[in-house]
């Protein structure tokens, strides 16, 4: 025993019995503890909402806060008709099924009228043939209207929010509300009276919006699963009616709001924006108006399988992206806390697996060092923190169930959610590829003031964008564009 003992040195030339590794592993410690608090309040709290649900045979209909008096025929005429605008580029989908999301869109149960804008950026888009052929296949339904606009190519903006500025320019004036949405969106028969009602019943409510439930197919590659972790991550953000973060992917706004540019959005949006629903969200935390978040707005959406590092290094890459653009200094703080956020809390999750399996596996090799006291209670956090990650992938799991759950109850009559391929090893090895990818992703954003979306390259300068470069042409400064 003595001479292994003499050797242990010779065979561990290093030791993670310092001071630094206790602390990597006790950030890890308390970001476990943040988030399955967090995934265990939205567990409870849509499980409330799944029993509230399944008490009526019609309540996956009715807006939250509303009784049966929301399916009266009268109550139905009075509802007011919504523009769904939908800036599309096939190409950047990254839903499995576009197509099947925006039929479910379209053939929703709300009684008032409904028209769709899909936006392209040119009639080339592989988008316009599909909806083409909804048009057709969609014919019969009354009371929607299915329109194409071509917005050109972006020259003082992203080109998404160019297609969205397109939209607007067609939407019908009887319309009351912009719903804005994109591919990765399967909406449940209710959502669009459940996100318009939250405007209809609160003034102090600017946007309404929810989040999807990215769910990756079986045998679908890490790095789907990657994408899908930072989305569940995000996720926990919604835990209730009312929040501080908006996904343009599906959002609402009351129209007579953005005609008349209040706070200055379609200003903000024209001059050099990139991230439509981060600009709406700094519209209304800087004027003090609510986001309306309901529990009930959680949207699935099937991934891709065959996903890429590439494409997911993108993705992740986007959207971190968006916290380098803001438009005010209250703006700029809140998007560095995120990113701080981001790129260190969430970062220790690989960090301080790798250290604590490091760790236990050197204890037997130096027992000598374990009646330490900083070594006991470096070891300590080691166990501490195995137990919270082991902790935090079954409570993750738990509020994905929940989710898929009351999904499925908000959606009676579509294809139930299934989580059998949501194992505890692909939770895992995705939770720490995506804390192993972040702070890689916040020092590429922070060398490169560049980004490529669609085959469109942004070149951003504090918080806006300043230049646009197409495809095979050169590149167009904005304050060009702009006189």
């Amino acid at each position: 025993g003595e001479t292994a003992n003499a050797n242990a040195p010779a065979l561990m030339p290093f030791t993670t019995f310092v001071p630094a590794a206790t602390g990597v592993v006790t950030i890890g410690i308390f970001t476990g503890i943040v988030l399955i608090v967090r995934w265990g309040l939205s567990a409870q709290r849509r499980v409330r909402r799944t029993q509230s649900i399944a008490s009526h045979p019609l309540k996956f209909l009715a807006p939250r806060n509303r009784g049966e008096s929301v399916f009266l025929y009268e109550e139905q005429l009075k509802l007011p008709m919504v523009s769904m605008v939908m800036p599309v580029k096939w190409a950047a989908i990254k839903s499995r099924s576009p197509k099947e999301n925006w039929k479910s869109q379209l053939v929703s149960m709300y009684s008032g009228s409904i028209e769709a804008i899909f936006a392209v950026e040119s009639e080339d888009d592989g988008a316009v043939q599909v909806v083409k052929e909804l048009q057709e296949e969609l014919a019969h339904l009354e009371g929607v209207t299915i329109k194409v606009a071509v917005a050109g190519p972006a020259t003082t903006c992203s080109q998404k929010i160019a297609n969205i500025l397109a939209a607007l320019r067609a939407v019908s004036p009887e319309s009351r509300y912009i719903f804005c949405m994109d591919a990765n969106c399967k909406l449940h028969p209710g959502t669009v009276h459940l996100l318009m009602n939250e405007l209809e019943n609160d003034a102090s409510v600017f946007v309404a919006t929810g989040y999807p439930f990215d769910m990756p197919p079986e045998n679908a590659s890490i790095w789907a699963w990657t994408m899908a972790q930072f989305r569940y991550n995000c996720l926990s953000e919604f835990l209730s009616n009312r929040s501080t973060f908006v996904w343009g992917g599906a959002m609402v706004l009351r129209r007579a709001d953005v005609e008349q540019n209040m706070y200055g959005l379609l200003d903000w949006w024209r001059k050099g924006g990139y991230s439509d629903d981060m600009q709406v969200q700094a519209c209304a935390q800087d004027a003090g108006r609510m986001i309306a978040t309901p529990l009930s707005a959680i949207f699935p959406n099937e991934l891709k399988k065959d996903v890429t590092f590439d494409y997911c290094w993108g993705f992740l890459r986007r959207q971190n992206w968006v916290l380098f653009t803001y438009s005010s200094w209250k703006n700029w703080a809140r998007h560095m806390t995120l990113l701080f956020l981001y790129a260190v809390p969430n970062a220790s999750w690989l960090p301080a697996f790798l250290l604590s399996l490091a760790s236990l596996a050197e204890a037997p090799l130096r027992p000598a060092r374990l009646t330490e006291p900083a070594v006991a209670i470096h070891l300590a956090a080691c166990v501490g923190f195995l137990i919270t990650f082991h902790a935090a992938i079954a409570v993750q799991r738990r509020n994905l169930e929940a989710i898929a759950n009351m999904c499925n109850h908000l959606s009676p009559e579509a294809q139930r959610l299934s989580l059998a391929q949501f194992t505890p090893f692909c939770l895992g090895s995705s939770l720490l590829m995506q804390s192993a990818l972040a702070p890689a992703v916040t020092i590429a954003n922070l060398l490169n003031t560049s980004m490529e979306w669609g085959n469109i390259r942004y070149k951003c300068r504090w918080g806006r964008v300043v230049e646009v470069q197409h495809p095979h042409s050169s590149p167009v400064r904005v304050s060009q564009s702009l006189t």
